[in-house]
């Protein structure tokens, strides 16, 4: 028996004969098939014994692969569905446990499941309090992308999250609407039946008789046929409550312009931008029927968007890339003719609230985006074929004919926030854009403390330093000479600072602020001098914007505050708790062609670590996306944002009406 080479060997000495020249045709003698079956007919033994090893190792290498694998989804499997039923148990023992201590516990009532409910609710501690959340909306809603759901780039189901989902079972949650509330008996009264302050429930306004009428009454369009069920039954019931946390948000403001209820489109709720993609596809099908004039087709292809704000800008260039990257297919001759985008705006410039950069950058963004922008423009009408315009300085009054308005602009107080602050007396509660709260965001004029507010409906009272500025410069003064040293202005400052936030900007500049009080150059400040420093801060008193990220801190603080109280040896608000505070983190913006503005400016920790500066263009987008994306509350509406954007990028946003 050969060897594993025997076949190769003889092979070669069939081939290197020495009494043999080399020569093509001595190859073709010596290598030919007969040597070749003679050689391999005789050493067939090592040729198995060359291939068997191979065989039987690729089949192990594959056994032991296949194993693998079969081992790996059982345990991942097993441990997937080993946490679910984990999951299940704890989820009913909690629901179980909460139901079994109701009454034994102070009683927390939320009102709202918006931007500064839903932070609360997930930190409050239910082991100290019996929490229930009352809110006519089942869901929590991602409203910073309410403009990309009303072109279809993002899908309804991605921006909501049902509250139950969000909160656990520890929270009972109640769908209904809070009519009343009476802070002495700690009572609140809720019904949905029949009341005109329903403000949300977006899949049910269509079975108000409000809304069943303006529907019914409407020209043009295309819905379904309406019905009114007996499935939607809130009874009249009253709740005691040991603290009440309001956080129920705003509503659209109109500013009392005529026509605006009627026939503009809000984009505050889900239904909202279901309307409006409606409503935009409703325009391009009715502009192709063949009996429609140029002058028509051109009505109902004009777009008309109130309002600069970041709403404003974003519905616009959201829907300058619907156009542009998908209904310019469909529509090619309508898109290069007949539509117009025009964004009007009151002040000189939008998104005001940003780095004037910012705003210069996003007119000349929006003029190659085909996106006019009307500056100094006041809307002074609305109606169902056209927008009233007036330029500043201007009598004339103008006419923009239109299909389409989009209301992004102005916010006002709900009925119940309103109803609240008669209640409590307006003397007290002054202010008209909301409830008024003290620093650590309890409602004035409520002398037990049990009632706080937060969000878009709260405004916090900012304490002027001058209103108080004869007792500061007392306590300062401590030698009792009618003056302040260098040394006792910065104890002002450093002591003061909590309680008036507004002394920050003489934190780094204490001793430049100092020296440029002291005119007459003695070392010391009288109280007329320091009053000149005190009022540049005050100068800088600014209400807090409302905005999703002002709301998600106070209701974190509000519920870290309750927490604290719940202690045993804590029975007030200590001292020791620091009042809230604000740390904005930077304002960004979606200007369309996939590109985003930034503007950190008063972020003051970004800016010290990083000295950041406004951001604009394609990077900019892509730390838009990624701040949206983390700020989803649950990974089931992250999986399915990530999804929403890449279906639209490759196979388009969905064109369809429903």
């Amino acid at each position: 028996m050969f060897s594993r080479t025997a076949v190769v060997c003889q092979l070669l000495h069939q081939f290197h004969q020495p009494s043999r020249s080399f020569s093509m045709k001595n190859l073709k003698t010596s290598f030919n098939s007969e040597t070749v079956t003679n050689i391999f007919k005789n050493n067939w033994r090592s040729l198995a014994s060359i291939t068997q090893p191979v065989k039987r190792k690729f089949l192990a290498r594959w056994r032991r692969r296949f194993r693998n694998a079969l081992i790996v989804t059982f345990v991942v499997g097993g441990s997937v569905y080993g946490y679910k039923l984990y999951r299940s148990r704890q989820w009913y023992n909690e629901m179980r446990d909460s139901e079994l201590t109701i009454g034994q516990k102070p009683r927390v009532v939320v009102l709202g499941t918006g931007w500064g409910a839903v932070p609360l609710l997930k930190h409050i501690d239910t082991s100290k309090y019996e929490v229930v959340c009352v809110s006519p909306r089942n869901y929590f809603l991602m409203t910073p992308l309410l403009p990309s759901v009303s072109v279809g780039t993002v899908e309804t189901r991605t921006v909501i999250e049902p509250i139950r989902t969000l909160v656990g079972p520890r929270i009972k949650y109640i769908e209904t609407e809070c009519i009343n509330v009476n802070p002495k008996e700690k009572i609140i009264t809720c019904s949905a039946d029949g009341t005109k302050e329903i403000t949300v429930a977006a899949s049910d306004r269509d079975k108000l008789p409000l809304e069943q009428n303006i529907e019914d009454n409407k020209e043009g369009g295309s819905s379904s046929r309406k019905i009114r069920d007996s499935a939607r039954t809130r009874p009249k019931f009253d709740m005691k409550y040991d603290y009440l946390v309001v956080a129920i948000g705003s509503e659209n403001n109109t500013f009392g312009i005529p026509g605006v209820e009627k026939h503009a489109h809000f984009l505050k709720e889900v239904l909202d931008a279901r309307r409006i993609r409606s409503a935009i596809s409703d325009a391009f099908e009715s502009a192709m029927v063949p009996s429609q004039t140029d002058e028509e087709k051109k009505r109902l292809l004009h777009f008309v968007v109130v309002g600069g704000g970041p709403t404003g800008v974003e519905f616009a260039a959201e829907l300058a890339d619907y156009v542009r990257e998908d209904l310019k297919r469909y529509f090619p001759r309508l898109v290069e003719n007949d539509v117009k985008i025009t964004l009007i705006e009151a002040l000189d410039h939008v998104l005001s609230m940003m780095d004037k950069k910012i705003s210069d950058y996003t007119e000349k963004h929006f003029h190659r985006e085909n996106i006019e922008v009307l500056i100094n423009t006041f809307v002074k009408g609305i109606k169902q074929r056209e927008v009233i315009v007036q330029e500043k300085g201007s009598t004339e009054l103008k006419s923009i004919p239109c299909a389409v308005v989009v209301w992004a602009t102005g916010i006002k107080a709900r009925p119940l926030t309103n109803k609240l602050r008669e209640t409590i007396g307006t003397d007290k509660q002054n202010n008209r854009m909301g409830l008024l709260t003290d620093k650590y965001l309890r409602v004035k004029g409520v002398d037990d403390g049990t009632i706080y507010a937060l969000g878009d409906c709260a405004t916090i009272e900012q304490q002027k330093l001058l209103d108080r500025i004869q007792l500061l410069f007392e306590e300062s003064d401590i030698h009792k000479r009618g003056a302040l040293t260098l040394d006792e202005f910065r104890s002002l400052i450093e002591n003061k600072i909590n309680e008036y936030p507004q002394l920050e900007i003489f934190q780094k500049g204490i001793e430049k602020s100092f020296y440029e009080a002291d005119k007459t150059k003695s070392g010391q400040i009288t109280l007329e001098a320091l009053r000149s420093v005190l009022e540049k801060a005050d100068k800088k008193l600014r209400s807090l914007p409302a905005t999703a990220q002002v709301a998600t801190q106070e209701g974190r603080y509000v519920a870290d505050l309750l927490n604290y109280m719940a202690h045993p040896t804590t029975t007030t608000t200590s001292e020791r708790f620091k009042p809230f505070n604000y740390t904005h983190l930077g304002s960004l913006a979606y200007v369309g062609g996939d590109a985003a503005v930034i503007d950190f400016s008063g972020s003051k920790p970004l800016l010290d670590i990083f000295s950041l500066k406004p951001l604009s263009g394609r990077g900019s987008y892509y730390l838009w996306k990624s701040f949206y994306f983390t700020e989803q509350f649950t990974t089931r509406t992250k999986v399915l944002l990530a999804f929403d954007w890449l279906r639209s990028n490759i196979f388009g946003r969905d064109l369809s009406r429903y």
